[in-house]
């Protein structure tokens, strides 16, 4: 079976619109609620783990037990840490960070070996194949925003770190699938339209994920 991590609530909303489920479809569980189903003769199992890496690692966790998942695809949005990247650019990392703990008063750079590699994927639609970095806080503070750009760290997301984690400690393949819905604004002033910029590209941005790139990777 396949899994498929959907940490947000609104991304988790945007998934059951756009196949037409209703949550009274779906089972209940100890982080949320999933969705099986039969995907182009495979079994899949969507899931919601909510957000943090907490939450994202511990239902990974779950569902790898309950279901014998032989990979698992992480979905849903990110914010933009690079100034070339635009609102709906999909990035399929190539290397994957927690910069939660990384000491920035003492370290000058990001060690090598910090770095998490998922599986890498072969498809036809564009996509960045950058670095994204995760952390239990949102990526709003300027401050912030300079250290990843200045660590060529191109996005940051809440959750991909922990599932990747937990999926090499099972021997789970797993694919990351991201898309860019906002970046940080430079003054706190600014946080109220990055989260509008955030709310208004996230439908657009998981319908592109699943019609585009989620079916090239089942």
């Amino acid at each position: 079976m396949i899994g498929i991590s959907i940490a947000a609530k609104k991304e988790w909303e945007a998934t059951l619109n756009y196949f037409g489920l209703i949550h009274e479809e779906c089972e209940k569980y100890p982080f949320g609620e999933y969705y099986r189903t039969e995907f182009r003769g495979k079994d899949i199992v969507f899931f919601r783990s909510g957000i943090r890496k907490i939450n994202a690692s511990a239902a990974a966790q779950y569902m790898i037990d309950k279901f014998n998942l032989e990979k698992l695809i992480v979905i849903g949005t990110c914010t933009s840490s690079n100034e070339g990247l635009n609102y709906g650019d999909i990035i399929i990392p190539s290397k994957v960070i927690d910069y939660d703990y990384i000491i920035r008063e003492l370290e000058e750079e990001i060690d090598e070996e910090l770095y998490l590699v998922p599986d890498q994927v072969s498809m036809p639609n564009e996509y960045y194949d950058g670095v994204l970095g995760t952390s239990d806080k949102a990526l709003v503070l300027w401050s912030d925003y300079t250290f990843l750009a200045s660590n060529s760290i191109d996005a940051s997301d809440l959750e991909s770190y922990a599932v990747l984690k937990i999926c090499k400690t099972n021997n789970v393949k797993c694919i990351i699938i991201k898309g860019v819905t906002d970046k940080p604004m430079r003054s706190m002033d600014g946080y109220n339209e990055q989260l509008d910029v955030y709310e208004e590209n996230l439908p657009i941005v998981m319908k592109k994920i699943i019609e585009e790139y989620f079916i090239e990777v089942i």
